[in-house]
């Protein structure tokens, strides 16, 4: 009886085994980001395992010491397999999480004084309430039809910007405001004050659809990236300007990246109406407003986009371990006063963050921000694409997941983690930058009320999109700036 169950046993250890060995290579083959070779070499080591342990196993004496401990081997085995198809799985799902591209969202809220006397949206019918239908038309149109169906007829006052709509409040020419919380920045730029002065007593949530991708075979052919980093902390889906704005141009054949930042007072028109206002503005009226805007700047059809905000970064650079960046000076940066010294830096996630949001610190300011966040995002990616991602790619594909909204299909990721994985190159990262000298003039979004923007060199534009056309022809390209890293 006891041989008979001994032998059964180590049948189990060894189905067991082959069970949780099929399934990591099932598991692996399924999410498609893995080299054939790799899963190929894998299947052959596990085999390999499979008939050492057979004979080891089966083909010893009764209470061998070398069987019995190649069955705990194989269990050990077994569960590290189960454990390690799991890890698998999870960074399929990330994957597929990081490329649904969801839904914006837009908060349209009804603001009172803090000490109003208005406690709750019931009492809006006996008020007047001020908005600014002509700036942000559909959104204003929208909360209005929302008002008028769960709260009931309101009275309202039109107001032609921001400051003016505000100041009505302020001055109680109005009891309450329909303000879109994507202005809500715009706002605090005159009103430092404002969150503390007012307070919500009623909001209007809108969905709006993520822009679609003009997809290409990302593996075999070049695509334009646009890069928005909005100036929020907390849920990334917040309809919001746009604070950093960088267009990534990427040619898989050659493996070249190119990184063209663009300054966010650039004065353009809008694409939507043709009104010049700064480019961060056209981030009020949405991604798509934004991608539609810098493809008239530049003249090129944008593939993709990718979108975070500040959370999103901290949060990026912490699984990464932090990342080494150089910098041409030394300086202190404003935010947590950290010191930045000139040539390399290893910096954690909130010195990263203060390192690309200083401006102060540089003659030319802003343009010099946006070289800073060009060298942040290329020791992002070169961190990324080296061998040392392997320790942390789990939970750094994790974070990237929740941290970062694209509109590349996971196919698409897929395809590009396994030409990484398959191939390691070292990419050539290039920059170049959109300049130009500071100007006052009317902003569409302040209604038309002046402010400093960008007037932007036609020379810098015509510059980067030639090296444009020739990253996307297939040709090396050098620019003046070369690889800010170097």
């Amino acid at each position: 009886m006891k041989e008979f169950c001994q032998k059964h046993l180590k049948k189990f250890v060894y189905f067991l085994q082959i069970i949780s060995s099929i399934v990591l290579i099932g598991a692996v083959y399924i999410i498609g980001m893995i080299p054939m070779n790799y899963i190929v070499i894998a299947a052959i080591v596990l085999l390999g395992l499979l008939i050492g342990e057979y004979f080891l196993i089966f083909y010893n004496k009764e209470k061998s010491k070398r069987s019995l401990i190649t069955q705990i081997f194989s269990v050990l085995l077994s569960c590290l397999f189960v454990i390690c198809s799991f890890y698998v799985y999870k960074v399929g799902r990330t994957v597929d999480m990081m490329a649904q591209g969801g839904f914006q969202t837009r908060a349209i809220s009804v603001i009172v004084l803090k000490d109003s006397q208005i406690k709750n949206e019931t009492q809006l019918h006996d008020h007047q309430i001020g908005y600014m239908p002509l700036i942000d038309t559909q959104s204003m149109q929208y909360a209005i039809e929302d008002i008028h169906k769960n709260v009931g007829q309101i009275t309202t006052k039109e107001y032609e910007d921001p400051a003016s709509l505000v100041n009505s409040l302020y001055q109680k020419d109005v009891d309450a405001i329909i303000l879109d919380e994507a202005f809500r920045s715009i706002v605090e730029q005159d009103n430092p004050s404002f969150s503390d002065d007012t307070r919500v007593i009623y909001q209007v949530m809108r969905d709006e659809e993520s822009v679609a991708s003009k997809s290409v075979e990302v593996t075999e052919k070049p695509f334009l990236v646009y890069i928005s980093g909005i100036d929020e902390y907390g849920d990334l889906s917040t309809v919001s300007r746009s604070d950093v704005n960088m267009l990534v141009a990427v040619n898989p054949n050659t493996k070249q990246i190119l990184l063209i930042s663009i300054p966010r007072d650039t004065y353009c028109p809008l694409h939507m109406n043709g009104q010049y206002d700064k480019f961060t503005h056209s981030g009020l009226y949405g991604l798509d407003e934004s991608i539609a805007t810098l493809q008239d700047i530049i003249q090129e059809d944008i593939n993709y986009y990718g979108r975070m905000n500040f959370t999103s970064f901290i949060d990026i650079v912490d699984a990464l371990g932090g990342v080494t960046v150089n910098s041409p000076q030394a300086f202190v940066t404003k935010i947590g006063k950290y010191e930045i010294k000139e040539g390399k830096n290893d910096l954690n996630a909130k010195q990263a963050l203060a390192f690309v949001r200083e401006r102060k610190s540089f003659a030319d300011g802003d343009f010099a921000r946006g070289r800073n966040q060009q060298r942040m995002i290329s020791a992002i990616v070169k961190k990324i694409c080296s061998p040392a991602i392997i320790t942390s790619f789990s939970p750094v594909m994790d974070t990237i997941s929740k941290s970062v909204e694209t509109n590349f299909s996971s196919k698409e990721l897929n395809a590009l983690i396994k030409m990484q994985l398959s191939q390691m190159p070292s990419w050539d990262i290039q920059s170049c930058q959109i300049t130009g000298e500071p100007a006052t003039l009317p902003c569409y979004s302040l209604g038309n009320k002046t402010a400093s923007v960008v007037m932007i060199s036609d020379e810098s534009v015509q510059e980067a999109r030639q090296y444009i056309d020739q990253l996307l022809a297939g040709q090396k390209i050098q620019t003046q700036t070369g690889d800010l890293n170097q």
